[in-house]
């Protein structure tokens, strides 16, 4: 009877010593909180883990935020055997199913506010921890798209005009056209305020067209227009093809 006693003890010695030594889940949680004022549904999010600061590449790791949650405007995610290091979070509800953020997506990144090329604050994540990044905010991403078109004067196809708008409201400070054969020119009558979805010109005035000697050259044109919008300095370009 004692021996069977003293086996018992020794069993929940090595039971409990067993517990104590066991490795605790390294890796990563916070919450996904869609900004004041905005609308949308933050659950069942992607949550992707870039050991890159403007995140580039393949994530490390991706994982989806909570879809159960009765509140829309929040949900929790949770990385589990992540590799001690330094990461970035990016979070981001693809609502057209595009594979890449774009615009009237929602989109956060750790410890800031997205942008393209920036990945927020570093993440620390140590062995043996779960790290808590807690909350990251949330917000519809807006994006300055530009839609380009080209018409050949219509009695001998030789010249052409350029049609094009924005979006959304903006101010032009430049206006480049770069043809076939490399040649630029700049349109400066183009420059001032532009109003959303309102299609402009180039040249402006409706007499006249773009002209080359012997024809305007067929193949790829750049439009290359840069200005500011809501209070940032921006430049975009369209590539497009000309054929007859």
């Amino acid at each position: 009877m004692f021996a069977k006693r003293v086996f018992i003890v020794v069993v929940a010695l090595l039971m409990i010593l067993g517990l104590s030594c066991k490795e605790k889940e390294t890796g990563i949680k916070g919450r996904l909180i869609l900004q004041t004022g905005q609308s949308g549904d933050v659950r069942n999010s992607r949550v992707r883990l870039f050991v890159s600061s403007d995140l580039t590449g393949n994530p490390v790791k991706e994982v989806a935020s909570d879809a159960t949650g009765v509140d829309q405007t929040k949900s929790e995610f949770e990385f589990t055997e992540v590799v001690e290091g330094y990461y970035y979070i990016l979070a981001w509800k693809d609502l057209n199913g595009s594979g890449v953020v774009d615009n009237n997506d929602i989109v956060g990144v750790h410890g800031g506010t997205y942008r393209p090329g920036y990945g927020g604050t570093q993440v620390t994540v140590t062995k043996g921890k779960m790290t808590d990044v807690g909350d990251i905010i949330m917000l519809i991403y807006k994006e300055l798209i530009l839609t380009t078109r080209y018409v050949w004067e219509p009695t001998f196809q030789q010249q052409l005009a350029f049609y094009y708008k924005f979006n959304d409201d903006c101010n032009v400070t430049s206006w480049k056209l770069k043809d076939p054969t490399g040649y630029e020119v700049t349109d400066a009558d183009q420059n001032g305020a532009k109003v959303a979805n309102t299609e402009y010109r180039s040249p402006a005035n409706t007499s006249y067209w773009w002209t080359w000697t012997g024809g305007a050259p067929v193949g790829t044109y750049v439009i290359t227009i840069t200005g500011t919008w809501s209070g940032n300095n921006f430049t975009i370009a369209d590539t497009f093809n000309v054929t007859h």
